[in-house]
């Protein structure tokens, strides 16, 4: 595709994007020329450790998260004050820096732009986190989805999420019931 016709593509991706306090979100990002480099263990710690500092700064909560070899899908509630787009920015222009200077490269790592979807109810959430989770699989990378390393379905990463947040599990009553 010439820079040409996907001139208009990040706009049109951002047009109607709105973010909304407690909302839960599901992003997918894909790098640049779709080059795999994110199935390195010390390059998918950088971006598992970015989410891990969005979360101790209180600017997302973390509900599920999978680092595939050439894109990343992660599902997260935006906390008050938060725009999707700008935790996002945050993190891609972060862990883009890093992630160059591990392979010693430079310029443009991630492609423009990502898709996002709104989670409107907490069954919702849930498939989506599945399918999350479940993505190794379907790639046939792994056989059972908690052997991906990579994923918040691995056993060692459920301590990095926030699902006491989830509606149906209690929650907290400091933010609104809903996803």
């Amino acid at each position: 595709m010439s820079n040409e016709s996907t001139k208009g593509r990040s706009a049109n991706l951002r047009r109607g994007r709105v973010s909304v306090d407690f909302a839960a979100y599901l992003v997918t990002k894909v790098v640049h020329h779709r080059i795999e480099v994110l199935g390195r263990p010390e390059v998918a710690e950088i971006l598992i450790d970015s989410w891990n500092h969005l979360r101790s700064t209180d600017r997302i909560k973390l509900f599920a998260f999978c680092v595939m070899p050439d894109h990343y899908h992660l599902a997260c509630m935006l906390m008050p004050g938060e725009t999707l787009s700008r935790v996002i920015e945050d993190t891609n222009k972060f862990t883009a820096r890093k992630i160059n200077q591990l392979v010693g490269k430079s310029g443009q790592f991630w492609q423009q732009g990502f898709y996002d979807r709104n989670c409107r109810s907490p069954e919702e959430l849930h498939e989506r986190c599945v399918y999350i989770e479940h993505n190794p699989v379907r790639a046939g990378l792994v056989k059972y989805a908690e052997h991906w390393p990579f994923s918040s379905a691995s056993p060692d990463r459920k301590t990095t999420l926030d699902r006491e947040w989830w509606p149906e599990t209690g929650g907290n009553s400091s933010h609104p019931q809903g996803v």
